[in-house]
């Protein structure tokens, strides 16, 4: 998260009109706006932005629900939104910021003009205003608009939605809860379900669920196996707040990791599985993957097993066979393929003696 992005440039350009608010920032990427605004508040939904703003002084909050607190909000007097690509994630966070902030306050809004800033105008509730523009530039919209009535009660459990997902074994089926911003909402990507259909029954051992989503993976494995020690890991609150239904409403526990990427401080696991992701905001980025499959070889035991389900046009196999060594292709359709790898032991080195 280096390069500032487009969106954030925009704002600093345009930085002399912000100046006579102290904002409350909603996922806010670039840190280095805070030079340019009155930073009142901040309200993270991606734990590599909350990392990289952790040394500002004002306060944040990293989570699916808002800040609600006077102290957490800190007088703010306006919002600035970093509109997401996702559509009902942008409705999600409009109606939390309208129960914020008093009527009459100021609500701006910006994005890339490709990400579905321009259309913003159809998801704004009966209780903001229309939508004034303000500044276009670096590929990205600046918009404004205020609180003009009150709107209906905010609360996170009425957009989380349930989805079935029956399970060869059980009775009952897998209950899947998903949120706004979450991969695949409100159900399971097709990638996710074939990697279900090749996973192995692994009986007991730690497994990390890497860009957990709602937690499909992990709580499949450990529904079948509860001796399984499962770990969820994502990038986004929302996903962690949706695993986080899933475990509860399937009667199941594991640990909730937030973290951009597999950092250092995590331990190592017998078994990794994912739909990894390979886009940064809207562009596709391998360095993604690249990263995730050098972190997840130095993340496994030795002979743990990483597992994988990827489109078919990425290059994996490439990828993975660079960190590993070795890959296996497990399974495959017209779209989707499944990949195995096994971290390997160092190689003994033996010294010759003297003769």
């Amino acid at each position: 998260m280096n390069a500032i992005s487009a969106p954030s440039q925009l704002i600093i350009r345009q930085a002399e009109r912000l100046q006579q608010q102290h904002w409350l920032l909603v996922n806010a990427p670039d840190s280095a706006v805070a030079a340019e605004l009155e930073v009142a508040a901040l309200w993270h939904l991606h734990a590599g932005a909350a990392q990289q703003w952790q040394s500002h002084a004002a306060p944040q909050q990293f989570g699916a629900t808002p800040p609600q607190l006077p102290l957490q909000l800190n007088n703010a007097s306006a919002a600035l939104l970093w509109l997401p690509k996702e559509k009902p994630l942008a409705d999600y966070l409009l109606h939390a910021i309208a129960t914020l902030l008093p009527l009459g306050s100021e609500v701006w809004l910006v994005g890339e003009n490709r990400g579905g800033i321009k259309s913003i105008d159809k998801l704004l509730g009966e209780y903001y205003a229309p939508l004034q523009k303000v500044a276009i530039g670096n590929h990205s919209l600046l918009l404004a608009t205020h609180i003009k009535s009150q709107p209906k009660p905010f609360a996170l459990e009425n957009y989380l939605l349930e989805q079935q997902l029956p399970q060869p074994g059980f009775n009952q089926p897998l209950r899947l809860h998903s949120l706004p911003g979450v991969f695949a909402y409100p159900s399971i990507d097709d990638g996710s379900a074939m990697l279900l259909k090749h996973l192995p029954h692994w009986q007991q051992g730690s497994v990390l669920d890497f860009a957990c989503g709602h937690g499909v993976l992990g709580a499949w494995l450990n529904r079948a196996s509860p001796a399984l020690k499962v770990s969820y890991l994502d990038v986004s609150a929302m996903a962690l707040a949706a695993a986080a239904a899933t475990l509860a409403s399937n009667n199941l526990t594991g640990e909730l990791i937030a973290s951009d990427g597999l950092n250092s401080e995590l331990p190592r696991f017998d078994y990794i599985v994912s739909h990894p992701p390979f886009h940064t905001g809207l562009a596709t980025d391998y360095k993604i993957g690249a990263a995730f499959l050098r972190q997840a070889s130095m993340h496994l035991s030795s002979h743990g097993e990483l597992w994988l389900v990827a489109n078919r046009f990425l290059p994996w196999p490439e990828l993975i066979t660079a960190s590993f060594g070795q890959c296996q292709r497990v399974a495959q359709d017209n779209r989707f393929a499944v990949y195995r790898a096994v971290r390997q032991p160092p190689a003994r080195t033996t010294r010759k003696g003297r003769r």
